[in-house]
């Protein structure tokens, strides 16, 4: 039996939950996937294990679908995540499973723990046949080996920053920006720093980890809020696009601002 992945501090009034994974396999598995709740983690409890779904894609029928869909927005992360060879595996597969779950204002995170159960029961059939899996984290914005991936014990606990991927980056006048991709898997919004002086990656990495660690588990913070962490108080505000054109967040977004 495994465990729901539960919301300690649940509140209603949150947005849709969403999961995208797509695991790009060297031969076709198995149909039906043999996933298992053992072995694979699917959640015993909750909606999460209804909420998800697997389509597989066959790039000799669809090459089209392969190119737009996975080699144009995806390949570049995968060489920069993984590397080249990971890039040259991505490009050679001749099988896609699209795995995607969806909820609305989840009280638990089992879409997110059932979506992984099958890219695990995926990752492993493919290594059972001699080959190498990728798979695409893509809300955020990240790939693992499928190695990786079929290792993970299957009860497991729900970790924060294996979901959800920190980023920064450098502004034209010198600041540095960070941000997540990822909350959007459960249901809440990405967070964004702006201003940070160059230097102050780690700090901001640990605030940006508190705070989604807080919505993760199911607390709703609104744009006008503060939030009281061990690093101070934190105020909230709703992040437009225009603030740093060059984020890549979509509202709705919380801009974080530490005030004392």
């Amino acid at each position: 039996m495994v465990a729901v992945w539960s919301r300690d501090a649940y509140v209603t009034g949150g947005g849709p939950a969403e999961v995208a994974l797509i695991a790009l396999a060297p031969r076709r598995l198995p149909d039906p996937l043999p996933v298992s709740r053992g072995r694979h983690g699917m959640p015993d409890d909750g909606e999460g294990a209804t909420s998800v779904s697997i389509v597989a894609r066959d790039r000799e029928t669809d090459p089209a679908w392969f190119a737009e869909r996975v080699l144009a927005p995806f390949a570049a992360l995968i060489s920069e995540d993984l590397g080249e060879q990971a890039e040259g595996i991505a490009r050679t597969a001749a099988h896609a499973y699209v795995i995607e779950a969806k909820l609305d204002d989840p009280d638990d995170l089992g879409h997110v723990q059932a979506a992984w159960a099958l890219a695990k029961c995926v990752c492993e059939c493919a290594a059972e046949g001699g080959g190498e899996a990728i798979v695409i984290d893509v809300f955020a914005a990240r790939a693992h080996f499928g190695e990786e991936i079929a290792g993970w014990a299957p009860d497991r606990s729900f970790d924060v920053m294996r979901e959800v991927t920190l980023f920064f980056d450098e502004q034209p006048d010198g600041s540095i920006a960070a941000w997540t991709l990822g909350m959007r898997k459960v249901g809440r919004p990405d967070l964004v720093l702006l201003g940070l002086a160059p230097g102050g990656e780690s700090d901001a990495a640990l605030l940006l980890r508190d705070v989604a660690q807080t919505l993760a588990a199911g607390e709703r913070v609104e744009p006008g809020d503060q939030l009281e962490g061990p690093t101070g108080t934190i105020a909230t505000a709703a992040f437009e696009s225009g603030d740093a054109p060059g984020v890549p967040v979509e509202a709705p977004a919380l801009r974080l601002r530490k005030i004392a």
